[in-house]
């Protein structure tokens, strides 16, 4: 058997990863490009069901990172991950224009945000969040015993900045503050005005998360604007994460980021598992990062997608929240459980409870094609009063 470990095809698996990655021209991005069967069932059934509950890039990841994911796990997989990660924070840092020592990598962003939670928990610190919001913060903080404070969104489903703000400035001590922008579920961004104010004004005491997993969706759009800049400025109470389950398409590779002043990164870091990424995940991210095209295209798509949905919501008259993510929270006029039942005997799944109120349910956004045919079983849903 030929011996594929040697440094020749270690340099030829870096290289691979390059901007020389050649494959042959695809006339589209499929789901499931590896798995996919060309002969579709006419119609779905809950065996094969679409999958739109949790957030996922239906497209899946780029040719070119599905290729060089299986070339690292050929060429690599026997080796430990070092030259990979340090090739991958370094691209990342010259795509984000920070140094490598601003960023945190781990095995999703969720475990940025678990080491962060570990690094204030051993401050005393207490959580401060809006509900609802992204759950595993207030989990992660739960387990460390630190206290969790949540102030209810606004009107629309908005991030309330000025009750949070007031609820923070009667907190004694330290204090981690956790905002998802745009927030999961409610896919609307924060008003940027306020939250840069907050930020400049805000004790040492009081450190900010910044979750910004639907970045690459949301950038350029409304009010949108990422926290980066004020990393980049030497802000030392600030974290931002970020994810490539998304845009990129890996969510079941597992690659998540930090990016804080060098200061602030390194003792959170101390709380990362340490080997904690692999070379097939590292592999896919770095030809993702030189994949421009897929990049544009898969957001360009979430945009189609997320176009057909709402139009259709629109002409239903069902209130939806103006989304900035791949994912839209609209009205289902009905108890969320009977409505989730009927989706998946029609061979769809759609997301759980998230918000106080019945009667609302988190749509993730599939290929323009699937929400074609989501929006014709939601016309046949009316159809039935079912909506």
């Amino acid at each position: 058997m030929k011996r594929v470990d040697s440094l020749t095809d270690r340099r030829r698996i870096l290289k691979l990863l390059g901007t020389s990655v050649a494959l042959t021209a695809l006339g589209g991005w499929t789901p499931r490009l590896a798995l996919a069967d060309p002969d579709l069932p006419a119609f779905r059934t809950n065996a094969d069901p679409l999958l739109l509950h949790y957030n996922e890039n239906a497209l899946g990841m780029s040719p070119k990172a599905l290729q060089a994911a299986q070339q690292a796990a050929l060429v690599l997989g026997n080796r430990y991950p070092d030259e990979l990660l340090a090739q991958v924070k370094e691209t990342l840092a010259q795509r984000l224009q920070v140094t490598t020592d601003h960023l945190i990598l781990g095995n999703g962003s969720t475990e940025v945000l678990k080491a962060l939670v570990r690094h204030l928990a051993r401050q005393g610190a207490s959580l401060l969040e809006p509900v609802p919001t992204f759950g595993l913060v207030s989990s992660y903080a739960a387990t460390e015993g630190m206290p969790v404070i949540q102030v209810p969104v606004g009107q629309g489903f908005a991030t309330d900045l000025a009750a949070l703000r007031a609820r923070a400035g009667q907190h004694q001590g330290r204090l981690l503050v956790n905002l998802c922008n745009p927030n999961n579920p409610t896919g609307t961004v924060l008003d940027s005005k306020m939250l840069l104010q907050w930020l400049a004004e805000a004790p040492d005491q009081h450190f900010f998360l910044l979750d910004e997993a639907y970045h690459d969706y949301a950038e350029g759009q409304g009010d949108y604007q990422s926290a980066l800049a004020l990393v980049k400025a030497g802000q030392p109470n600030l974290l931002v994460t970020r994810t490539f389950s998304k845009i990129y398409g890996m969510a079941g590779l597992r690659i998540g980021y930090g990016i804080a002043t060098p200061g602030t990164a390194r003792p959170i870091d101390q709380y990362s598992a340490g080997f904690n990424l692999n070379v097939t995940g590292l592999a896919a991210a770095a030809a993702s990062l030189l994949d421009e095209q897929f990049y544009h295209y898969s957001r360009q798509s979430n945009q189609q997608a997320r176009q057909i949905l709402t139009s259709a919501l629109a002409r239903l008259e069902l209130a939806y929240i103006p989304s900035y993510t791949n994912f839209v929270l609209h009205r289902i006029n009905g108890p969320l459980v009977d409505y989730q039942q009927r989706m998946l005997q029609s061979g769809i799944k759609v997301g759980r409870r998230m918000t106080t109120e019945d009667g609302w349910n988190r749509l993730s956004l599939g290929t323009p094609e699937q929400m074609t045919e989501f929006v014709r079983v939601l016309e046949a849903f009316r159809g039935r009063e079912w909506v």
